[in-house]
C-alpha cells in the first residue's frame, strides 16, 4: 500500500512539472525576456568601446525583428512582437538601424520599444553617457 502512495506521488509530481514545461511562455515574459538581452547587448556594447578603445554598434533589424553587435551576435525577437526604433537620422538604412558608442563613453543615443499586445518594454541610450535604460513596465 505504501509503495502505491509513493507511485502515485512521484506520478501527480511529474505531471505537475511537465504540464508547466509544456506551457509557453505568456507574452510579458517574452518582453521581458527580450528586452533583457537587449539592455545587455547595449551595455556590453558600451563597455566594448570604452575597454578596447574603438567604436563598438549595435545594430538593430525591424524587419528581421533581431539586434546584433561584435559583442553579443544576432538575437531574435519573439515574431508575433512589434518594434519602434529611433535613432539619429544618419544612423539609419531603411528597416535597420545602429547605435554606436564611442570610446569616449558617449554614444549617437536612442530609444527602441517592443511591444506584444498589451505587453511593453522601452530601451533607452542616452546619447551624451551611453547608459542604457531598461524599462520593462
Amino acid at each position: 500500500m505504501i509503495e502505491m502512495l509513493v507511485v502515485l506521488a512521484i506520478i501527480a509530481l511529474a505531471a505537475g512539472v511537465s504540464s508547466q514545461l509544456l506551457r509557453p511562455a505568456s507574452p510579458k515574459l517574452r518582453v521581458e525576456a527580450s528586452a533583457r538581452a537587449l539592455c545587455a547587448a547595449s551595455r556590453a556594447a558600451h563597455a566594448r568601446a570604452i575597454a578596447t578603445n574603438h567604436e563598438t554598434a549595435l545594430f538593430v533589424d525591424v524587419a528581421r525583428k533581431s539586434f546584433r553587435s561584435t559583442v553579443t551576435g544576432e538575437t531574435t525577437i519573439p515574431a508575433e512582437a512589434r518594434i519602434n526604433f529611433s535613432v539619429a537620422g544618419n544612423m539609419r538604412q531603411g528597416r535597420e538601424g545602429a547605435i554606436v558608442f564611442f570610446p569616449t563613453g558617449s554614444s549617437t543615443g536612442g530609444d527602441i520599444s517592443i511591444d506584444m499586445g498589451s505587453n511593453r518594454a522601452h530601451v533607452g541610450v542616452n546619447w551624451l553617457t551611453g547608459a542604457t535604460t531598461c524599462d520593462l513596465g
